[in-house]
């Protein structure tokens, strides 16, 4: 059971409390009891995983699912709805202080006012809760009849966090009908534990259309899927790299067919999870029906057997994915898919269904290093964002569960201002940048990124030329955007990092040089 995530998140959260008690002393006490209980919350869902997984108590830990599922989708709400009072501390006007007080000030009546009791109670119940269940599966002598009472308080409180999220999702343009009759055959339970991300991520609006967009279901419609007769797919793989045979020149060069061809590392991750497949409806005659509808190949991605192919309209950047396994084809378009990390070594792309409270496994990818996963990744977002369909809402796959953010600020890239952002793998060590839309429709859409963990233990590679400017002597860069976009260089090939503040250079250089110390 996937417990990892809200766990991470808890640790997250509890990070982000610690400058409350410096900018709310007087709620000092209660803030650090906060801190302590979100720590202890995520030591009992990485325990409880563990005995998930466990040969013994892994049996026993089916007596407790049910219970272990109830508190984790209840926390998991109430973790959301902290990061989403954390995101508003940006818009907030007056002095840091001030900004921390209101916060909190109405972070605390909205809890009130949701149950009737204080964050504060809600977290101990959690915690009490959890390890009581831990209690259960190692058949230590849990308290049943605390479990019982707090049973049916989290129950009650479930269902005013529902009905909550109904109303707030309720008036998205999406058809709940078609949303939630899914007919996949996916797995039966949905991708509940997504760690909750803050929008923090230049004003850029999605490439403009060559013609008309068509109106045939394909392409008009959010929840396009085209109905489709058999054939045979298209060209073989002929690597586990990638191949692309496109039907234009503008397609040829699309961002999108360099990707996986560009240098890189081969940083291995834990070879555990399901193997490459797909759980959706086979679409026969698929790849006569994509070249018909005038989409072109612009990646082709071999996992064994299992084939993943990027396709793309260029009149106006629609863009699908293709699963195939020998004679089945699968398709849906991206603006239909969130993408998730499950495990060390796997994404899983997952249909919405019910206005998005629930994530429905659509196809699970088995990766062997962490820098293709992360290229996959970042390319998939990058794709859906440029697509010039009805845009997603409310998603919150724009992060790479198991990576921490360990530094991001505004940058001035190429004219735009960009969020630039420092990640580092927990399972691997691997460090990379990434430069993201800040504003606009295209929000937190990847620019660029590029694996640091070697150059960071050069001293010759980060050079301060100006209080806002780091130069760094070699940065590969992955680009998942068009031509226009230049990044800054100098003449003999350095890459420019512009800041808007000195203080948030000095932030980069610090935690550059944090990084390498720890390497040492």
């Amino acid at each position: 059971m996937a417990l990892s995530v809200p766990a991470t998140v808890a640790e997250d959260v509890a990070a982000g409390f610690r400058r409350f008690r410096d900018h709310v002393p007087e709620n000092a006490t209660a803030i650090t009891i906060i801190i302590a209980d979100l720590y202890t919350i995520s030591s009992s869902l990485k325990s409880l995983e563990d005995l998930s997984r466990h040969r013994h108590y892994g049996t026993i830990f089916n007596v407790a699912r049910s219970d272990v599922e109830l508190a984790s989708a209840s926390l998991q709400y109430t973790l959301d709805d902290i990061v989403e009072f954390f995101g508003g501390l940006e818009g907030r006007k007056g002095s840091s202080r001030t900004a921390h007080q209101r916060t909190w000030d109405s972070m605390t009546r909205f809890f009130l006012d949701e149950s009737g009791e204080t964050l504060t109670n809600r977290l101990t119940k959690y915690k009490f809760f959890m390890k009581e269940l831990e209690e259960l599966i190692k058949e230590a002598g849990p308290d049943l009849l605390l479990m019982s009472r707090l049973r049916e308080g989290f129950k009650d409180l479930l269902v005013q966090q529902d009905s909550r999220l109904v109303r707030r999702f309720g008036t998205l343009s999406m058809s709940s009908a078609s949303s939630s009759s899914s007919n996949s055959t996916a797995p039966g339970s949905p991708v509940s534990d997504r760690k909750p991300r803050t929008k923090r991520s230049y004003e850029r609006a999605r490439p403009p259309h060559l013609s008309p967009t068509p109106t045939s279901p394909s392409s008009g419609s959010f929840f396009d899927t085209p109905l489709l007769a058999p054939g045979v797919p298209g060209s073989p793989v002929t690597s586990s790299a990638t191949s692309h045979s496109l039907g234009s020149s503008a397609l040829n060069e699309h961002w999108a067919a360099q990707v996986f061809f560009q240098p890189r590392g081969n940083t291995r991750v834990p070879s555990r999870g399901d193997k490459s497949l797909c759980y959706g409806e086979s679409r026969p005659d698929l790849y006569d029906w994509l070249d018909a509808e005038g989409y072109g190949k612009v990646i082709e991605l071999s996992f064994g057997n299992f084939r993943v192919l990027f396709y793309v309209r260029e009149e106006d950047h629609r863009a699908r994915i293709v699963c195939s396994a020998s004679r089945e084809h699968y398709c849906l378009p991206l603006n239909l898919l969130e993408i998730v990390r499950h495990g060390p070594s796997c994404l899983q792309l997952c249909r919405r269904r019910k206005s998005g409270s629930e994530l429905i496994v659509w196809a699970n990818l088995k990766f062997t290093t962490i820098e293709v996963m992360v290229l996959f990744f970042c390319t998939f977002l990058a794709l859906r964002s440029q697509d010039s369909g009805k845009p997603v809402a409310q998603i919150r796959d724009f992060e790479l569960d198991q990576e921490e953010e360990l530094f991001g600020s505004p940058i001035l890239d190429d004219g735009f201002i960009h969020a630039l952002r420092v990640y580092r793998d927990r399972v691997t060590g691997v460090v990379r940048l990434q430069a993201s839309v800040h504003k606009g429709e295209m929000k937190r859409s990847p620019i660029w990124t590029a694996f640091i963990t070697d150059q960071i233990l050069d001293p010759r590679w980060l050079q301060r030329p100006d209080p806002k400017v780091i130069l760094l002597r070699e940065l590969r860069q992955t680009i998942f955007t068009f031509p226009e976009y230049t990044p800054p260089t100098t003449p003999r090939g350095g890459h420019l990092l512009k800041f808007t503040d000195r203080d948030d250079a000095d932030g980069f250089r610090i935690t550059m040089a944090e990084l390498a110390s720890e390497r040492i």
